[in-house]
């Protein structure tokens, strides 16, 4: 359950859109010169947080198939 948890959340965080976040940088800046790109920053904690929840849960899920304590 775990493992199907965490590749649903690595699948989210790369359907997070990317555009405000690398790509489309002319949009982001403001009439007065000065870039605002607070809807990017959001994006990429939000992949961020996404893909190491997803990789701590898929990671769990093998440590409880395999008990040997290696």
């Amino acid at each position: 359950m775990k493992k199907t948890i965490g590749l649903v959340l690595w699948l989210l965080a790369f359907l997070i859109p990317f555009r405000y976040a690398i790509l489309d940088t002319d949009d982001v800046v403001l009439e007065s010169g000065r870039a605002d790109n607070t809807m990017g920053l959001i994006s990429f904690v939000a992949m961020l947080a996404l893909l190491f929840i997803g990789y701590w849960l898929v990671d769990s899920s093998k440590q409880s198939a395999d008990s040997h304590g290696h």
